[in-house]
């Protein structure tokens, strides 16, 4: 009985080790060109917070996407385009509300790099704001049917 349990034990223990052996080696430091610059952080704990942070920018494109989107349509009905507080009120603007999640994140241990700009929501929709002139874009003629669609 004994030697029963060695030998699974033993075979346990061997085919751990394996598995940790092919789930690869965490590497940290410069990335590729490809990604136009920045860095693995040395601590894996802190790159998952670096992740989470990046998914909580993604989601904030896309608000303000639709705030200017829900603010186009308002215009076009004669409304207040109400972009401003979409973005920017305390209680339910986009940006105080990314805002927050950043702050806790960072806050959440081993934190954020110290290089991070936990209030980069402004730039984010600056960024969003700037592709507008594209999205709202206006036909040579201004009639919308002289030319054809690219995508």
């Amino acid at each position: 009985m004994m030697k029963r349990f060695v030998s699974t034990t033993l075979s346990l223990a061997v085919a751990l080790s394996a598995t940790v052996a092919m789930a690869g080696t965490y590497v940290s430091g410069p990335l590729p060109t490809e990604f136009g610059g920045g860095f693995i952080p040395p601590n894996p704990a802190i790159l998952k917070n670096v992740q989470k942070a990046s998914a909580e920018g993604a989601k904030l494109s896309a608000s303000v996407e639709k705030c200017y989107s829900k603010g186009a349509a308002n215009y076009s009905k004669g409304k207040a385009p109400g972009v401003g507080t979409c973005l920017n009120d305390p209680a339910k603007g986009v940006i105080p509300k990314y805002n927050a999640k950043i702050a806790g994140i960072a806050a959440k241990a081993p934190g954020l790099p110290t290089c991070r700009n936990t209030a980069a929501g402004d730039t984010v929709a600056t960024l969003v704001k700037g592709f507008n002139a594209l999205v709202y874009c206006q036909s040579p003629s201004g009639a919308f049917v002289d030319g054809t669609a690219t995508f």
